[in-house]
């Protein structure tokens, strides 16, 4: 049995090994081979096939998408509102299935809309013209964060886009096809109809129908840290549910005396149930989780009616290869690992020591399963292990499965028919989910309930979760004992040390706005947090705060703001809620940094490390830009210097100073209004790093003021095009090491 589904789902994730695409046609090479091996080497033709079948969809995906060469073009869009929109403040964020544009070809098939200061609330189904500019999918690029471009590639996003005010927006057809995501939307808007706003509304239309997108940032902080994240996803435990309760429903029909003499009845159940866990998965938003389990139903039933039984670990398996020759971009889906692994740890345990007169001890055995072989894919894709997620689970899923679950299939299932007497069983919900947000948060808060290992490489990893299976499964004397302290290991392990005296400077991938980290031996600075967003959020929670997560940082020693502006300013928030700063200082003691006045003179030493504060001078009159903190960091190995916004006024007072370095901050952004000819001069910088957002609507770097660093011998590099740039100064004197993030590390997905 396992001498080809292994190898295909292997096959089917070489793929994302590929630093770039083979040609279109190049998936024809390992189809060839696999007809040519055949049953000569099954395993190995299994492996060609779903290499090929996976690059065959990727290299058609990645041609759909819109290109960046064509990235902020305006055009008229006629579409198809695609799933309900997600209402924030001040946003509205709706898929569009694109029918018209008015440009030239290719069109973008489905596009991502953001709509800000929306006038109305668009329906699922309806038709709407509007005037979008399109942007490509293209993500930020940081160590430890999350592949943007990937994940829209595996939800069939073509290109992002937002409305601009030319042209008004226009209802050009009504509500028409679509029926099962206008379900979705119908039942979202009884709940949200019941209910005054609230999170106890969007964490119900999460776990009804799978709108999740307006559960608030701290709910989602709080269940991350408790370990119950899965629980207000549309999991297997949700499908399962759904059709155990079609199963009860039809063996009570079944007991009527003329049903139970029916020809066939065994394979109209088997049919039933199938149906109707798949109509529910479907209308849930179709999660991999969700997924999963319908196919594990679906196998169950056509053994059920075939008369045969197969283990439970085999029908995982063929599951597992079900999903992925649909979509062979399903296995780079953090869901996947999570659905898939806690499913296989759960059969495992049971296969090697499951006792039906202990229930209470089967039970805490699955979990311990669960836990463990969660281990590495939590670690490596959320960078973050709740270590109070035992005892929570335990309290939360009797309770949940039991009770919760019961009542929210009910309250669905009496939505889809009448949104109106739904509303009685979700104003009964809502009382008690309003009573457990304040207990589940507290809980979060408690010192130590989850802790964020560093960063380790991904084959050690792998190797590791692989160890971990191979121990619950196979009782090898100190085999158990040897993986569990490999988990450890890896939970408890730091990333590659800064030496004495040297240090690493870290430009990260923010977009339009400014961040760095300087890391010593022991101690971290971070140089302002990056831009706030229109309609809340900031870069911070998915550059910023991962980043520090991957290096193992677990308190901020400095946190300096050079000044208050949003692009600097906007992620003060969320990085004091994620960790302890120790010290903060601004260019002037202001509400945003809640810390010291930024003045020139202030110095400090770490591990061999100098810090400078080169602007502003006490009492310096300038603009809000002129006025940014500005430092040097000095160190056996070279110097740095971090400059944010000054523009000539400020770039002048620092021209009366010694600030020659090897590696500065273009100011501004490399904005034109910066970067006069004295101060490349005086700077002197092998390496120069301009933090700017693609395809920014100023156009910052701008080209001359590139060309002007570049004519003084400076190499530019943009965190637009190269992502988070790292510069590692040795603790003696000796070259500084440059890199960055889209160079190094090439992937097949990203533009």
């Amino acid at each position: 049995m396992l001498r080809w589904p292994i190898p295909f789902l292997a096959g089917a994730a070489a793929l994302h090994a590929l630093p770039a695409l083979a040609p279109s046609r190049g998936w024809l090479v390992p189809a060839a081979a696999a007809l040519v091996l055949g049953r000569r080497a099954p395993g190995l033709a299994a492996a060609c096939a779903g290499f090929a079948l996976a690059l065959g969809m990727a290299t058609v995906l990645v041609a759909a998408g819109w290109p960046c060469s064509r990235d902020r073009e305006s055009a008229l869009v006629e579409g198809r509102i695609a799933a309900p929109p997600l209402v924030r403040a001040g946003r509205t964020d709706f898929d569009l299935d694109v029918m018209h544009v008015d440009a030239p070809r290719p069109w973008p098939r489905r596009v991502r809309v953001s709509w800000y200061e929306a006038a109305q609330l668009p329906a699922v189904g309806e038709r709407w013209r509007f005037e979008l500019r399109l942007r490509c999918r293209r993500g930020f690029q940081n160590p430890g964060g999350a592949e943007r471009e990937l994940t829209l590639l595996r939800e069939r996003i073509d290109a992002t886009a937002y409305v601009v005010g030319k042209s008004r927006p226009a209802r050009t057809g009504p509500a028409a096809a679509l029926p099962i995501e206008r379900l979705r939307a119908r039942v979202a808007g009884a709940i949200a109809a019941a209910l005054p706003p609230g999170p106890s509304v969007a964490v119900l239309q999460g776990l009804a129908v799978g709108v999740r997108g307006t559960i608030p940032d701290r709910l989602w902080e709080a269940f991350s840290a408790t370990g119950i994240a899965h629980l207000m996803a549309i999991s297997g435990l949700h499908v399962t549910g759904c059709a155990l309760f079609a199963l009860a429903g039809l063996r009570l029909v079944a007991r009527l005396p003329w049903i139970a003499r029916l020809p066939g009845r065994v394979t109209a159940e088997s049919l039933v149930v199938v149906a109707v866990s798949a109509a529910y998965a479907c209308l849930a938003g179709s999660s991999l989780p969700a997924l999963r389990t319908v196919a594990m139903v679906a196998l169950f039933a056509a053994l059920r009616v075939l008369r045969r039984s197969w283990p439970l670990d085999r029908v995982l398996l063929l599951a597992a290869v079900a999903l992925v020759a649909t979509d062979p971009l399903a296995l780079a889906s953090i869901g996947f690992w999570l659905s898939f692994v806690a499913t296989a740890a759960l059969i495992a345990a049971a296969l090697r020591g499951a006792d039906a007169r202990a229930r209470l001890l089967d039970f805490a055995r699955g979990q311990l399963a669960v836990t463990v072989l969660l281990t590495p894919v939590l670690t490596f894709g959320f960078g973050r292990l709740s270590l109070v997620s035992p005892l929570v689970n335990a309290i939360a899923i009797p309770l949940f499965g039991g009770l919760l679950l019961p009542v929210v299939l009910a309250g669905t299932v009496v939505a889809t028919v009448s949104p109106a007497l739904s509303s009685a069983i979700w104003r009964a919900l809502a009382p008690l989910l309003d009573g457990t947000w304040p207990w589940l948060e507290s809980i979060a808060s408690w010192p130590g309930a989850s802790w964020a290992p560093a960063r380790q490489p991904a084959v050690l990893v792998a190797a590791i979760g692989i160890l971990l299976f191979v121990a619950l499964l196979v009782p090898v004397a100190g085999l158990r004992l040897a993986a569990s302290a490999l988990a450890a290991a890896l939970c408890l392990g730091r990333p590659e040390p800064v030496a004495q005296g040297a240090f690493l400077l870290t430009a990260l991938d923010v977009g339009q706005g400014l961040s760095v980290v300087v890391e010593t031996r022991r101690h971290t600075l971070v140089f302002d947090t990056g831009p706030a967003w229109p309609g809340g959020g900031a870069a911070a929670q998915v550059t910023l705060l991962p980043y520090l997560r991957s290096r193992g940082v677990r308190a901020i020693d400095r946190l300096v703001v050079c000044h208050e502006d949003m692009d600097h300013a906007g992620g003060v928030d969320a990085l004091r809620a994620a960790l302890p700063v120790r010290r903060a200082t601004a260019a002037a003691a202001d509400a945003v940094s809640r810390g010291d006045a930024c003045r020139r003179g202030d110095a400090w030493r770490w591990d061999g490390v100098t810090f400078r504060v080169v602007h502003p001078p006490e009492g310096f009159a300038g603009s809000d830009n002129d006025r940014s903190c500005a430092i040097l960091v000095s160190g056996p190995g070279g110097r740095a210097l971090l400059l944010a916004d000054p523009e000539s006024g400020g770039e002048e007072e620092l021209l009366t100073q010694e600030i020659a370095a090897d590696v500065v901050l273009l100011p501004h952004h490399g904005s034109r209004s910066s970067s006069q000819a004295a101060l490349v001069a005086a700077v002197a910088a092998r390496y120069g790093i301009a933090s700017a957002g693609f395809g920014n609507r100023w156009g910052m770097p701008d080209p001359a003021v590139v060309a002007r660093w570049r004519s003084a011998g400076t190499t530019v590099l943009a965190t637009a095009e190269e992502g988070a740039v790292l510069a590692r100064f040795p603790p003696r004197p000796g070259a500084v090491e440059i890199s960055s993030v889209r160079r190094g590390a090439r992937r097949w997905w990203r533009p």
